[in-house]
Order: C-alpha cells, then sequence, then structure tokens
C-alpha cells in the first residue's frame, strides 16, 4: 500500500473509496430520532422522562463503539486472510448489522430494542474499524482533505436522505403499522449493500490483500495503548473531537422531542418537521464539505477547524436565544459542522501510523463515541431535569452546547504548532513528520 499512498489517485477512486460511509451513515440517520425516538416513546409514555430513556439507551449502545473499534480495528491490522484483512470485517459487520436493524424494527420490548441495538452497534463499528484506515493505507497526504470532503459529501446526503426517509415512513405507522418500521430500516441496508460493493472495488486488490505489518502477539492493554511521544497531536485531536462531536450531537439528538415539547406537534408532525430541518442543516453541510476539503490541504487542519468551532457556537448561541430560530440555527450548526468532518478527518489521517492505522483510528474513534454518549446522556437529563418550566431544558442545553464548541475551538487552537504545510507533503510520512503535518 505504500506505492498507492504515495502517488495521487483519480478523484473517481477517493470518491470510490469513502463510499461506504453513505452507507453506515445511512444507518445512524435512519435510527436516530426517527426509529428509535419512534420505540422510546412507545415503550415510555411518560413525557417527563421520555427524553432521558432516549439518552440513556442510546450511551449504553455506544459504550459498544467505545471498546469494539479499537479491538476490531487491531485485530483486522493482524489478520491472515486470504481475502485480505480488512474485508472478513467489513462483510461480517454488514451482515450483523442488518439483523440488529431488524430486531430493533420488530422489537416489542426493552430488551429487545437495546439487544437489537447492540447488535446494530457492533456490526456498524466492525464495518467502520475496519474500513477508515484505508484513507491513511491508500491515499496521498496531499490528497487526504478531498478524500475527507468526498466523505463528509457522503455523510450530508445519508443524513439527508436517511432523516427524510425515516421519518417520512416511521410517521406512516398509524396507517401502515409494522410495515412502515420494515420499509424503514430496509432502505439502509440497500445501501449498505451497494456502497459496500462499491468501496471494496475503489480499492483495489492490493487493499484487500495487504500483508500483516504487525505481530499477530499483544494484550488487549496494548490494543488501546498510545504513543504520544510519537504522535503528540493524537491527544489534542482527540479533546477537540469529543468537544465539537458532544456538541453537534447534543444539537441534533433530541429535536424530535423539541418539536412535539416546544412547538406543540403530535409525534406524527414533529417526525416530519425534523425530517425537514435535517434537509436544511444537509445543504449547509452540502455547501462547505467539499472547499473546506480543499481548504485543508493547502491552509492546514487548524485554521479550518477553529473556523468550524466558532461558526457552530453562534448557531447554538442562537437556540439558546430563541429557539423558534430553529432554521438559522441548523444552517449555522450545518455549516461548522460540515468545514469540521473534513479537516478533522484530514488531520487525523495524518497523525495515525500507516501501520497500525486501524488500532489507532479505532482508539480516536473512542473519542468520537464519547462525545456522542456525553451529550445524549447528559442531554436527556437535562431536558428532564428542567421539564418543569416549558423549553427551559432545550435552552440549558443548547448553551451547554454552544460552550462545548467554543472550547474544541480553543482546544486546536492551543494545539502545538509546527512548520510543515499539509499541502507540501506528497509522501507517506514518518512518524515524526506525521506529527508535523498534523500540526498546521
Amino acid at each position: 500500500m505504500a506505492s498507492e499512498a504515495a502517488s495521487p489517485s483519480p478523484v473517481w477512486r477517493l470518491a470510490g473509496i469513502v463510499s461506504i460511509s453513505f452507507g453506515l451513515n445511512l444507518v445512524s440517520a435512519t435510527l436516530e430520532p426517527a426509529l428509535l425516538g419512534h420505540k422510546v416513546i412507545a415503550l415510555f409514555p411518560d413525557r417527563a422522562t421520555d427524553a432521558a430513556a432516549f439518552g440513556a439507551i442510546t450511551f449504553g449502545g455506544l459504550l459498544v463503539a467505545v471498546v469494539a473499534q479499537p479491538l476490531i480495528g487491531a485485530w483486522s491490522d493482524r489478520t491472515r486472510s486470504p481475502l485480505g484483512r480488512r474485508l472478513p470485517f467489513m462483510l461480517t459487520g454488514a451482515i450483523g448489522l442488518m439483523l440488529g436493524l431488524a430486531l430493533i424494527a420488530s422489537a416489542r420490548d426493552l430488551v429487545s430494542l437495546v439487544g437489537g441495538l447492540i447488535i446494530t452497534q457492533l456490526g456498524l463499528n466492525s464495518v467502520l474499524a475496519t474500513w477508515q484506515p484505508v484513507i491513511a493505507e491508500g491515499v496521498a497526504p496531499s490528497q487526504r482533505g478531498m478524500a475527507a470532503g468526498f466523505k463528509a459529501g457522503f455523510d450530508l446526503a445519508a443524513a439527508i436522505v436517511g432523516r427524510l426517509a425515516a421519518a417520512e415512513l416511521v410517521s406512516r405507522v398509524p396507517e401502515w403499522g409494522e410495515l412502515a418500521l420494515y420499509a424503514t430500516i430496509a432502505v439502509p441496508i440497500l445501501a449498505i449493500v451497494f456502497t459496500l460493493g462499491i468501496t471494496v472495488a475503489a480499492m483495489g486488490k492490493h487493499a484487500l490483500t495487504a500483508t500483516v505489518v504487525r505481530p499477530a502477539e499483544g494484550s488487549v492493554r496494548e490494543m488501546f495503548s498510545v504513543d504520544l511521544r510519537a504522535y503528540p497531536m493524537f491527544g489534542w485531536w482527540c479533546v477537540n473531537r469529543v468537544l465539537f462531536w458532544a456538541g453537534m450531537i447534543g444539537a441534533s439528538a433530541f429535536l424530535l422531542f423539541a418539536a412535539r415539547d416546544i412547538f406543540g406537534l403530535s409525534e406524527p408532525e414533529a417526525q416530519r418537521v425534523i425530517g425537514q430541518v435535517s434537509v436544511v442543516l444537509g445543504l449547509a453541510l452540502g455547501v462547505v464539505v467539499l472547499p473546506a476539503g480543499w481548504l485543508a490541504d493547502r491552509l492546514g487542519r487548524r485554521p479550518i477547524m477553529i473556523a468550524a468551532g466558532g461558526i457552530a457556537a453562534l448557531g447554538a448561541g442562537m437556540a439558546v436565544a430563541d429557539f423558534r430560530l430553529i432554521v438559522p440555527v441548523a444552517i449555522l450548526i450545518g455549516l461548522g459542522a460540515g468545514i469540521y468532518l473534513s479537516s478533522s478527518l484530514a488531520l487525523i489521517n495524518d497523525i495515525v501510523p500507516q501501520t497500525d492505522a486501524a488500532r489507532y483510528l479505532g482508539i480516536a474513534n473512542i473519542a468520537t463515541a464519547a462525545g456522542s454518549a456525553l451529550a445524549r446522556l447528559g442531554g436527556g437529563v437535562t431536558i428532564s431535569s428542567f421539564s418543569s418550566v416549558p423549553g427551559l431544558g432545550y435552552q440549558v442545553l443548547y448553551a451547554i452546547v454552544a460552550l462545548c464548541f467554543l472550547l474544541s475551538a480553543l482546544v486546536i487552537a492551543a494545539a502545538p504548532r509546527v512548520a510543515v504545510p499539509v499541502h507540501q507533503a506528497t509522501n507517506i510520512p514518518s512518524p515524526g513528520r506525521a506529527s508535523a503535518q498534523a500540526g498546521d
């Protein structure tokens, strides 16, 4: 893979490599808030507790991701197989998440719902942990911002399609019954099958049959270890990621409950409204993802990530002032998220060592999962704690969200500065050089 990564790839290959991100994010966009929100509201009819229950259930699912990603990533780094290191895990994970989605759709009690969510998370993270090293392994450093931009674009498309389709189909439950829920999960299942095929084809023969580059030995402790001396920016990136992701998930995960509690909508009406708001947020993302990736390759990752945190903080602050400004709030947070997704992904792929990419990226995703988990658990508790005053819980939540975005910008601004511009790197970085590039 070294020769592949050292030379630029055609644009179609960059897009193909990251296309699986559309399928994976379509699963997430289908689950939240539409499918899981519907199931939680049905199981917890008390409005004072359903947001907290939603947060706790999704928090539990994310704990699976925290443990699963580094272990599966490290396992794939050490695997010998006729299908290569990555493909067996990707195929097994895809089958698992399909089974998990089916269990969620058919769940009639809390045990089945949580069980389905755990299986879905295991499957999703098996695919994610073994696919995401491909950018570090197979894309030239000078093109990683562009590849990250394509990925963010697919994430955006998945957010729009997933939330719109899921909201519309779940809102049909009163007329269609459980058939509406099975139709809902059919959309991401078809997308996973299609996009997995495209990504595998774009990865090519060498990516699938790459030789093992690390010894098979290694304790669980070693699988979670990070050499911060060789890769000092890794820790700064993780802190930034926890903060920004907590803000982003906190701003979006409870919109279904907000539409119901603040605007007085029924659940089907709220599902449709949130689908429409998601389109606005997605379009805002779409305007900036590719330009942000292009700029990250030329100006460096740091200034783009700082700008993202500031823009998103401004949007969340507007929600605190007046939650009825949900459309401009969604636009600003969407712009910030789009800018962030391209630059952050490019940065982490600069940082991680190629010979251990899956394991390091799995550990990096603990930061993503941790930020998301904190937002879900803390957001649900915050909303429920202030439920006696209509709308106050959501104002407090968005004040915390704005603070998270702002702190994320401050953290990356305070990270160590180095002199090597990202766009000048054309070869695989050595550990020392990776750190230098990452600080721009």
